[in-house]
């Protein structure tokens, strides 16, 4: 693709690179990218500064390595387009966007502290039933209904909730290719703060929730409340159908500032004024018995999941769909089928003596609140278990919160390593353990599970939490094979064998 075609997409890149010579502008375009190991001849390069690398550092490299064009925030030598009004992350994404310029028809983000993956996926879910082909993306990776996954492009670092913007884009095309026509995707605050989706063609966007997580990042809640409305307010397209969390107080905040807007807007929860609101719930052991009300008409149903909040996820993806045009009763008649994703309040397993294992991602304050409540409602009269930790290198001071509330919902709390990548172990379950000074402190997750499952009495239910879906452990500059549902798959199973041998 020429420079002058490839810059045309967009008046942003067109008005910032109109000084190029002819020359430049007529130069044919194999690749964009800011990782000057991955330049080769003909590509641009973009010098982006990070939190470890500032990428000028690697100009030179870039160059030998075949860049005929380099973008910087600064002039460092006559090759150097320094750009002006404008963020090197941000031209670094358009550019991008352009030149994987295919995109499935109907995108939708979802951004909040908690529920996006189940969201996605039950967006995904329900746009399969009506026939359509889906997809979703975040931190589950990229998921269809058929074996495309197979040649998706894949995350290249795994534990980011939104591609870097060259995964991104890349797969944004690929689906396209395949004629998936809806996606649904997960903007995290992280994402949307490093412009990784300014690219991105959305119909719609949702707001689940917002509570204190990743304020190592944003510093305080205003700041991170700030970065998720950004989604709204700056990127997405006039006209965009937008559904909120209304029993949310930041989701109340939201609305207030965008129903003056030309957004098609559309709220859910349990309050009266909701658009769809929740009329009744009721917890059985395994699924929710559900109410809903829309256009002063009740529709009742069952989903199969477990907790309050998973209500909030699935008529979050029915609101949105709605919203987007989706016939409602369609909608409401496939709410019973949807499915949980993995890893988000998972029933594993029920032991003989009646003992449920559930394991869940949370990893926040609000998150594991919601999991513990919801189990209360299930329990028959037995322990709630709770075995859980804390990533390093990320949010400090929710660690003794998340201890003293394990400590408050449950009977006994079993404090572990989650994902302690550079920080000491031992250090974060001291952090933990100010707020549940009675846990038992196991250190190896393996142990822990294994021994929580091996203590489990008749009607106990265990919650393993933190780690949700994820197959790995980080641990320093190791990333090892890690899960959650195969150890304690395997312990259960021990534990059943050796009784019956005895």
């Amino acid at each position: 693709m020429l420079l002058k075609d490839l810059i045309a997409k967009n008046k942003i890149t067109e008005n910032l690179f109109k000084e190029l010579n002819q020359k430049t502008l007529l130069h044919d375009v194999k690749g964009v990218s800011s990782n000057s190991k991955e330049i080769k001849k003909d590509y641009i390069f973009v010098a982006i500064k990070g939190e470890k690398f500032d990428g000028a550092d690697f100009i030179n490299e870039a160059e030998n390595n075949g860049a005929f064009l380099t973008i910087a925030e600064k002039s460092y030598n006559k090759n150097v387009l320094c750009i002006k009004k404008a963020t090197a992350r941000h031209i670094y994404t358009i550019l991008l966007s352009s030149f994987y310029s295919k995109q499935p028809k109907q995108i939708i983000g979802v951004t909040g502290t908690n529920g996006k993956t189940s969201t996605v996926e039950f967006c995904r879910q329900l746009w399969a039933q009506a026939g359509w082909k889906a997809a979703s993306m975040g931190t589950l990776g990229t998921k269809t209904e058929t074996a495309l996954n197979t040649g998706i492009y894949k995350n290249s670092k795994e534990n980011l909730t939104t591609f870097e913007p060259s995964d991104l884009y890349k797969n944004l095309k690929f689906l396209a290719d395949k004629n998936i026509s809806h996606l649904a995707l997960e903007a995290s605050s992280h994402g949307i703060d490093q412009n990784r989706l300014d690219g991105v063609k959305f119909s719609g966007a949702v707001f689940t929730n917002l509570s204190h997580d990743h304020l190592d990042y944003h510093k305080n809640t205003e700041n991170y409340f700030s970065t998720k409305k950004r989604l709204f307010t700056k990127i997405l397209k006039s006209n965009s159908a937008i559904a909120i969390n209304i029993d949310d107080d930041f989701g109340k905040k939201l609305f207030e500032e965008l129903k003056d807007t030309n957004h098609l807007l559309i709220t859910f929860g349990q309050c009266s004024d909701a658009d769809i609101s929740i009329r009744s719930f009721k917890q059985n052991k395994r699924s929710i018995d559900l109410i809903l009300e829309f256009e002063k008409k009740n529709f009742q149903t069952t989903i199969g999941m477990i907790g309050k909040f998973q209500v909030y996820n699935v008529i979050a993806s029915a609101s949105i769909c709605i919203a987007l045009g989706m016939d409602s009763n369609l909608i409401f008649k496939s709410l019973g089928y949807l499915k949980p994703a993995r890893g988000r309040m998972e029933v594993l397993s029920e032991t003989k003596n009646n003992a449920l294992v559930i394991i869940d991602y949370a990893h926040s304050p609000d998150a594991l609140t919601s999991a513990l409540k919801s189990i209360q409602e299930i329990t028959d009269r037995g322990r709630i278990i709770t075995l859980f930790g804390c990533g390093g290198d990320r949010d400090k001071d929710k660690r003794q919160i998340m201890g003293e509330l394990a400590d408050k919902y449950s009977d006994l709390v079993i404090v572990t390593d989650d994902n302690p990548r550079n920080e000491s172990p031992s250090i974060i379950r001291k952090e933990i353990l100010i707020g549940c000074p009675n846990a038992t402190e196991i250190p190896n997750r393996d142990k822990a599970i294994k021994y929580a499952i091996s203590n489990l009495q008749k009607n106990d239910l265990l919650l393993i939490a933190g780690k949700g879906h994820e197959t790995f452990q980080a641990i320093g500059i190791e990333t090892l094979p890690f899960d959650d549902y195969t150890v304690a798959k395997e312990a259960i199973k021990n534990i059943e064998n050796s009784e019956v041998i005895n």
